[in-house]
C-alpha cells in the first residue's frame, strides 16, 4: 500500500481552523450570540447558591452577621428568622429553575448552530472532492481522503462542542471571581496566581501536542485506507490466502496510530496531572489561610477578616474557580490542536485548486465530428508520455474502434475526451469546438462512458439504469435494458428490475453488470458513446446480441469502442491501432488486413492462424504478453 499523501494548505491561508470558523460561522452569528449569552448568564443563578447558604449560615445559624445580599435591597429580606429560612429556599428554587432554563435554552441554540455549521462543513468538503481533477486523487487512498469526511469533520464536532463548554468555564469563572471580590478582595486576587500557572503550564503543553496531533491525524488516514484496501479486495485477499499479510499490514497500520494517539494521551496525562496538582495545592492553601483569618483575624495585607460562613461560600467558589480553568486548560486546549490537525486536511481540500465543472460556455452537439489534433498527455509523475502525437478525425455517426495491447493508452485517449484530464500538447474538437473551451457539465452531458469494470451503486437494477436521468419511465428502461442484452436476465430474477444490486452490485456476475451499465449509458441518448472494453466479461451470444445493438446505433451517434476482441470492432466504420502511446495503423477491417500490419497480425492469432504471423509480431510483441488479452494469450500457449 502506498503512504498517503499529505494535504498540503495553501500559502495565503494563515491559520486553517480560524479560516473555517470565519467562513462558516457567519450565516448562525446571532445564534451563536445568543448561546453565548445565555451561556454566560445561567453562571449566574448557578453561583447563587453557595452565596446565598454562606449567608444564611453566618446570619440564622451563629447569628453572627445581619443577613444581607449582594444586588438585593434589604426591604426585600425578612427580618424573622422562619420568613428567612424559606426566603432562602425559594432563592434556590428560583435559581435552580433559572439555571436550567438558560442552560436548555442556549443549548437548543447552540447545538443547531454548530451542527448546521459542521453539516455546511461537510457538505462543502465533499462538493470540493467531486469537483477536484482526477490528478488529486492519484497518488491518494480512498480511505485517507474518506477519514476526512468522517474523522476529521467529528474532530471539529468535538471541537465546537468544547467551545462552548469553554464559554460556561470561563463565564463560570468570571462570576465566580467577581462573587469573591465581594467577599475578600485581597484574597481573591491572590488566587489569581493559580491561572497563571496554568497558562504557562498550557503554553508548555500546546506547543509539544500540536506536531504529535499532526501526526496522529496522518495515522488515521492510513488505517482507513489499509481497512479500505482489505474490505474492498476480500475476494482477492482470501483467493491468495493472504489473509496473514492483511491482518500483518492492518496491525502495522493499527500500531502506528497506537503509537501516536498514546504519545498525545502520555503528554496529556502530564498535563493532567501537573494542572490538578497547582490546583489542589491552591485549595488547599486557601483552606489554610482563610481558616486562619476566621480564627485569629486577618493580616494587614490581606484586608478584612472572614466569617465561618463567608469562608464556607469562598471555598465553594473556589472550586467553581480552578476547576474551569483546569478544564479549560485541558479539554477545550486539547481539542483545539486536535480540530487544528484536522482542519489542516479540510482546508486543504477546499481551498486548493480544483476545476469548476460549470466554468466555460455550453457544448452544442449537433453531428457528433470529434478531432484529435496532435495531442500529447502524461500522468503526473510518470517517466514518459503516455500518448504522443495522437492525430485522427471521427466522422459523424461513425462507429470507430480502439485497439491495441494493455497499456497502449487507449482508454488514456477517451479519459481525454471527457476531459478527466486535459492533454498536455494538442487539441480535442467536437464538431469544430475545443473542448478546452467549453463546461465539464455540458461536455460530459453528451457523452455516454461505459467501462471494463463499471459500478454500480448500492440500490436496485432500476435506479442504477435510470442514473444519469431524471424522471424515467419504465418503458424507457425496458427498451435500453433489451438494447444492452440485459432484459432477459433482469426479468428471470425474483424481483426483476426491483432486484437489489448489493454493494458494488457484488450481488451480480461481471457481464451482468457490463449489460446494466451499458443500458445506464444508452438511456441517456448521448450523441457520442464511449465502450471501454464494454464486452470483457459477457459471453459470446450476449457480445453478439450486443454488437447487433451497437451496429444499429451507430448511425445515429459517433461511437468509440475499446476492444481487445478484434471482432467486437470488426464492422466499425475505423480501427484505430495504439501502440506505446502513438497511433501506428488507421483504417478499415479490410483495408488493415491488406496492410498486413499489427492489426493484421493480432487478428491472424485471435482466429488461429498463427502460421501467418509475421516474425517482426512474434518478436516484439509475443515476447510480451503482459499486453495480450485472456483469448490472445491462449492461442500461444
Amino acid at each position: 500500500m502506498s503512504e498517503s499523501s499529505d494535504f498540503q494548505v495553501p500559502n495565503n491561508i494563515g491559520n486553517p481552523l480560524q479560516h473555517l470558523i470565519d467562513q462558516y460561522t457567519r450565516s448562525y452569528t446571532l445564534r451563536y450570540g445568543i448561546a453565548a449569552i445565555g451561556m454566560f448568564f445561567a453562571q449566574v443563578p448557578q453561583r447563587v447558591p453557595a452565596l446565598v447558604v454562606g449567608v444564611a449560615l453566618d446570619a440564622i445559624l451563629f447569628a453572627e452577621t445581619p443577613y444581607t445580599l449582594p444586588f438585593v435591597p434589604n426591604s426585600l429580606i425578612p427580618i424573622a428568622t422562619e420568613p428567612q429560612i424559606q426566603f432562602t429556599v425559594g432563592l434556590l428554587v428560583a435559581a435552580y429553575l433559572l439555571d436550567t432554563g438558560l442552560n436548555w435554552a442556549a443549548g437548543r441554540v447552540s447545538g443547531t448552530a454548530r451542527y448546521w455549521t459542521l453539516h455546511d462543513i461537510r457538505v462543502d468538503t465533499f462538493d470540493a472532492l467531486v469537483t477536484h481533477h482526477l490528478r488529486f486523487f492519484d497518488n491518494r487512498q480512498t480511505g485517507d481522503v474518506m477519514s476526512v469526511l468522517n474523522n476529521d469533520v467529528s474532530n471539529l464536532a468535538q471541537f465546537s462542542e468544547n467551545v462552548f463548554r469553554g464559554i460556561s468555564f470561563l463565564s463560570q469563572l468570571l462570576v465566580a471571581f467577581g462573587l469573591m471580590l465581594t467577599l475578600q478582595s485581597q484574597l481573591a486576587v491572590l488566587l489569581l496566581l493559580m491561572p497563571i500557572m496554568l497558562a504557562l503550564l498550557s503554553r508548555w503543553y500546546t506547543t509539544r501536542v500540536e506536531p504529535i496531533y499532526e501526526e496522529v491525524r496522518k495515522s488515521v488516514g492510513l488505517v482507513n485506507a489499509r481497512l479500505e484496501d482489505s474490505i474492498n479486495g476480500i475476494a482477492t485477499v482470501k483467493s491468495f490466502a493472504r489473509e496473514d499479510d492483511e491482518r500483518a499490514a492492518v496491525e502495522a497500520a493499527s500500531k502506528e496510530y497506537r503509537d501516536r494517539k498514546w504519545s498525545a494521551i502520555r503528554l496529556r496525562l502530564t498535563f493532567d496531572l501537573s494542572s490538578w496538582t497547582i490546583s489542589s495545592f491552591a485549595f488547599i492553601g486557601l483552606f489554610a489561610i482563610g481558616s486562619y483569618m476566621a480564627l485569629n483575624g486577618a493580616p494587614a495585607l490581606l484586608g478584612d477578616s472572614l466569617t465561618a460562613g463567608a469562608l464556607l461560600t469562598f471555598l465553594l467558589y473556589t472550586k467553581s474557580f480552578y476547576q474551569p480553568v483546569r478544564q479549560l486548560m485541558l479539554e477545550v486546549l486539547d481539542s483545539y490542536e486536535n480540530a487544528l490537525a484536522s482542519s489542516k486536511r479540510i482546508v486543504a481540500i477546499l481551498e486548493s485548486d480544483r476545476l469548476d465543472p460549470a466554468a466555460g460556455h455550453d457544448l452544442q452537439v449537433n453531428a457528433g465530428h470529434v478531432e484529435y489534433d496532435t495531442v500529447s498527455f502524461s500522468y503526473a509523475g510518470a517517466d514518459e508520455q503516455t500518448l504522443s502525437g495522437v492525430d485522427f478525425t471521427v466522422e459523424p455517426g461513425s462507429l470507430v474502434g480502439i485497439v491495441g495491447p494493455t497499456g497502449a493508452g487507449k482508454s488514456t485517449i477517451m479519459k481525454l475526451l471527457f476531459r478527466f484530464y486535459d492533454p498536455d500538447d494538442g487539441t480535442i474538437r467536437i464538431d469544430g469546438t475545443d473542448i478546452c473551451d467549453v463546461s465539464q457539465r455540458s461536455l460530459r452531458e453528451h457523452l455516454g462512458y461505459v467501462s471494463q469494470d463499471p459500478f454500480l451503486f448500492y440500490g436496485t437494477i432500476r435506479e442504477n439504469i435510470a442514473y444519469g436521468v431524471d424522471d424515467t419511465d419504465q418503458t424507457a428502461i425496458e427498451e435500453v435494458a433489451t438494447l444492452a442484452g440485459a432484459h432477459e436476465f433482469v426479468t428471470q430474477l425474483g424481483a426483476g428490475y426491483s432486484t437489489q444490486v448489493g454493494e458494488r452490485g457484488g450481488d451480480l456476475s461481471g457481464g451482468q453488470r457490463q449489460r446494466i451499465a451499458i443500458a445506464r449509458a444508452l438511456l441517456r441518448d448521448p450523441p457520442i458513446l464511449i465502450l471501454d472494453e464494454a464486452t470483457s466479461h459477457i459471453d459470446n451470444e450476449t457480445e453478439r446480441q450486443i454488437q447487433r445493438s451497437i451496429d444499429a446505433l451507430a448511425g445515429d451517434r459517433t461511437i468509440f469502442v475499446i476492444a481487445h476482441r478484434l471482432s467486437t470492432v470488426r464492422n466499425a466504420d475505423q480501427i484505430i491501432v495504439v501502440e506505446d502511446g502513438r497511433i501506428i495503423e488507421c483504417g478499415t477491417h479490410e483495408s488493415l488486413l491488406d496492410d498486413s500490419g499489427t492489426y493484421a497480425d493480432l487478428w491472424r492469432v485471435q482466429v488461429g492462424k498463427t502460421d501467418s504471423v509475421s516474425d517482426t509480431f512474434l518478436d516484439t510483441t509475443v515476447g510480451n504478453r503482459s499486453g495480450f488479452d485472456g483469448e490472445t494469450e491462449e492461442v500461444f500457449r
